[in-house]
């Protein structure tokens, strides 16, 4: 029996999928987008985004098929209980997996950016213990903590750049579309990291109290993560070229520091910047810990999730030590992006559906889901 307070609506669905999508990708997409696609990168990510909102919308299907569980519960009825196992075990490594890439790659961003004497392994375990103290109280807190942080990671950064949109050269977006459609299609695919986050409906369902309107918030979400995606790229690309952008690490960081702001109205944009994207990365993690530990609750059969929350920080802690360099965290993250992000994103959703479809199972209306 769920509780009725850890129940959030409909709305904060929608703002809860938008936090946990919007994270580290943010900093890298225009140039793993420019790599694949070169000047066609905003075509690359609106047909990323168009492929995610599909496969948000059947992940939802099947859920609203067994209201009243999780996929860990609902599985065993579809794939066998031993097979669902597998996979349940997999989806939290998945999400553990998340959790210490984010905290790696913030701790690396913080530490060249605005904490250089700090040592890495104090600014993981200081965002992951943050995590942790949000986590143990459970999702409705989770989601309120989103709304609040929402406009401050969105309205800052859709004005800061509105003052170089003079700086925006059309012809860096030319030629259009000169790419073959299987370099367009591994465009689609970089974009995956960058929305990757919605899984997280896997495990939704039963804590939402209206879902009559979840179709709504689940496109809302999508879209507005692909339209914030389109904006972003559409500065960096326009301002440097799709060259100059596919040689960058962190694009995103290279345009805010470029960006000359009066000094009696902004002195250190940087820092500003470095504080909202922080917000960023911190409800991407804290969403991620959050279904990791749930959904190892449900696979375990246990009362409560908050068991495994504090557990699970050194385990994070030490997988995001793992890579010896930023440049092996985003070769391990495109490795998970690739084969983990593509299986329970596209394929599990798609096998999971022809197997309703021939077994007949689950609830008998919730078409309108």
């Amino acid at each position: 029996m769920i509780k009725n307070y850890d129940k959030i609506s409909a709305n904060q669905v929608s703002i809860l999928l938008f936090t946990t999508m919007v994270g580290a990708g943010i900093l890298s997409l225009p140039a793993d987008v420019s790599k694949e696609v070169g000047p066609n990168g905003l075509i690359a990510i609106l047909g990323g985004g168009i492929a995610s909102l599909f496969f948000a919308r059947l992940i939802l299907y099947l859920s609203s098929k067994f209201p009243t569980e999780t996929f860990v519960e609902y599985a065993g009825k579809l794939i066998t209980r031993p097979i669902s196992i597998v996979i349940s075990a997999v989806l939290v490594f998945y999400f553990v997996m998340f959790v210490s890439l984010d905290a790696r790659i913030f701790g690396e961003v913080l530490k060249i950016y605005l904490l250089p004497s700090t040592p890495i392994e104090i600014i993981i375990l200081t965002m992951l213990f943050s995590s942790a103290y949000l986590v143990r109280y459970g999702l409705e807190p989770i989601a309120r903590m989103s709304e609040i942080l929402f406009p401050i990671m969105v309205i800052p950064l859709v004005l800061l750049f509105l003052p170089v949109l003079t700086d925006v050269d059309l012809s860096n977006f030319l030629p259009f579309m000169r790419v073959s459609l299987i370099k367009f299609f591994k465009g689609m695919l970089v974009t995956t990291y960058s929305f990757v986050g919605f899984e997280i409906l896997y495990l939704l369902f039963p804590y939402i109290i209206n879902t009559d309107k979840l179709k709504r918030s689940v496109n809302s979400a999508i879209i507005s993560t692909m339209l914030f995606y389109m904006y972003i790229t559409f500065f960096v690309v326009g301002i440097f070229g799709y060259k100059e952008t596919r040689e960058q690490l962190w694009p995103f960081l290279t345009l805010i520091k470029s960006i000359n702001f009066p000094v009696f109205f902004i002195e250190n944009v940087e820092g500003i910047v470095m504080g909202i994207w922080t917000f960023t990365i911190f409800t991407s993690i804290y969403s991620f810990h959050y279904f990791a530990t749930l959904a190892l609750s449900k696979l375990l059969k246990t009362r409560e999730h908050s068991y495994f929350v504090l557990p699970a920080v050194p385990i994070m802690y030490l997988m995001a030590l793992i890579p010896d360099s930023i440049v092996t965290v985003y070769k391990y993250a495109g490795y998970v992006s690739q084969y983990m992000s593509v299986f329970f994103i596209a394929i599990l959703p798609i096998l999971l559906y022809i197997i309703l479809k021939v077994k007949r199972l689950g609830g008998k209306d919730e078409e309108k889901t």
